[in-house]
């Protein structure tokens, strides 16, 4: 890398310590719940607010229209001006909490009566005057003292007789309304404030509390690592969502911990596996070297170190094959079978061997399938040679093929050989597992075979089963789907 180049990647080295900050969980319910409570409380408070505005609204334009009601029967009552200003005697002057105003003048506009001061806080030049025969209409108006006010404007007939009409203006002091509704929505701005720092705390406090069972969870995840895998997570009094996670979690342990035994199996089983032929490979060397060596004993001694790389480069073959296979690295290759002519080929390749021993092999009906042809023929000569193996003296190694469904197949490889007993049944697909009693008959077996076999059926979405019994032999079948049951990624790795 050039000096002065950078790393793609500088913060891989932190690990997760360069991962950006994130809002907590506990902060993140608690600002919502607090959130939710606020625009829950702002509606209710609008809602209160917009009533309480609507009805005193309703309740001063009712109190000025019975106000213009009483006004108008009392002046229709009288016949002289003077004598109604004196009845009146400007009663309606208004209480401290209720004030209102009233001037009457005639059609010329000329003045009649008017409440006491009321041309200094409501000049006439603020009213206009209605077209006769106009029903009233209430204004809102801001006096010159900066009082608000509720007017009307009304004809009334102040001498039906001589057809007199005059019109009456009646204001009515609303300030204290708007006073109030001012202190209500202050009252309201200070309680919202109050509640949403009160709900503010309670959520954390609330939402800290829910999210204890997931920093539990937490602490006991970080402390499960390879050496104690069979920790457990788990909890009294959990939330169901947290159990939920937990059991997920247990089960995720329980596969690792059996993939880490396996592994370690595996890997002591390999190493089983490669001392023999790699101490065979040291001992002929070491002979060979021990003393001068003629050309025929030189050429004797390498071609039974190629035998031995030969098993190391085969066993090397077959483990790099399942770990493929198992991680999903191993791409199919898709094509129309003819299972017998696939099995006869198989059959031909094993035929010397089997003749050796004085074994005979079948093969009976036929099928149509789709699979890879060289996986198919591979979990074919597995199964053949192990029941080659493991047969008896002049025995039958019976190969049946079916067909099934569509393009479905079975095949089975059934022997006559030594059997399994049923609790071994459940290993017999397990990395380098073989049965003790059985060594000596593949003495230079690895025990790949039946896994072997059993991935490939699972690269093909198939299966594979056993039956046996101690003394009486053994089947295996191999259940090959329709490929309309393959999912469409398989397909397309053809």
């Amino acid at each position: 890398m050039p000096a002065s180049a950078s790393p793609r990647h500088p913060a891989s080295a932190e690990g997760t310590a360069a991962r950006p900050r994130r809002w907590s969980l506990t902060l993140r319910l608690a600002c919502s719940n607090a959130f939710s409570f606020f625009i829950l409380m702002s509606l209710v408070s609008t809602l209160l607010y917009a009533g309480l505005a609507s009805q005193l609204a309703k309740q001063n334009h009712t109190y000025l229209h019975d106000e213009v009601t009483s006004l108008g029967n009392m002046i229709q009552a009288q016949r002289e001006i003077s004598v109604i200003f004196k009845e009146l005697n400007f009663e309606h002057s208004g209480s401290e909490y209720v004030k209102h105003f009233i001037r009457v003048m005639d059609g010329d506009g000329a003045l009649l009566m008017e409440s006491p001061g009321m041309e200094r806080f409501l000049p006439r030049g603020l009213f206009r005057i209605p077209y006769r025969d106009r029903p009233a209409t209430d204004t809102a108006l801001v006096g010159p003292d900066g009082r608000d006010y509720l007017t009307t404007l009304v004809w009334i007939d102040v001498d039906p007789r001589f057809n007199r009409r005059a019109v009456l203006q009646v204001a009515l002091d609303v300030t204290n309304v708007r006073e109030i509704l001012v202190g209500y929505r202050t009252k309201i701005g200070l309680a919202l404030a109050l509640g949403f720092a009160l709900c503010c705390g309670a959520s954390f406090l609330i939402a800290r509390q829910g999210t204890r069972s997931l920093v539990a969870l937490t602490d006991t995840v970080r402390r499960i690592t390879v050496t104690n895998l069979e920790e457990r997570v788990g909890g009294d009094g959990w939330p169901s969502e947290i159990g939920v996670v937990a059991d997920a979690i247990n089960h995720m342990l329980d596969r690792m911990e059996d993939s880490f035994a396996r592994l370690y199996r595996s890997a002591s089983n390999l190493s089983h596996k490669m001392r023999t032929p790699l101490t065979i490979l040291k001992g002929e060397a070491e002979v060979a070297l021990s003393r001068p060596r003629s050309a025929e004993e030189l050429e004797a001694v390498i071609a039974s170190s190629l035998d031995e790389v030969t098993r190391l480069t085969r066993l090397a073959d077959n483990i790099l094959f399942l770990g493929n296979a198992e991680l999903g690295k191993f791409s199919l290759t898709l094509s129309d079978l003819t299972a017998r002519e696939e099995a006869e080929e198989v059959i031909d390749f094993y035929g010397p061997v089997a003749e050796e021993k004085g074994i005979t092999l079948e093969c009976r009906g036929d099928a149509k399938l789709v699979a890879d042809r060289v996986l198919f023929r591979k979990s074919l000569a597995a199964l053949i040679s192990n029941a080659i193996t493991y047969n008896s003296s002049r025995g039958v190694v019976q190969l049946s093929v079916t067909q099934g469904a569509g393009l479905a197949c079975e095949i089975s490889v059934a022997d006559a050989g030594c059997g399994m007993a049923a609790d071994q049944l459940g290993k017999i697909f397990d990395r380098f597992y073989r049965i003790y009693a059985t060594r000596h008959m593949d003495p230079h077996g690895t025990g790949l075979g039946l896994p072997i076999a059993k991935a490939i059926m699972d690269l093909h979405q198939g299966s594979i089963t056993v039956r046996s019994e101690p003394g009486r032999g053994t089947t295996v079948t191999l259940s090959y789907p329709d490929p309309e049951s393959f999912p469409s990624e398989t397909a397309a790795q053809g």
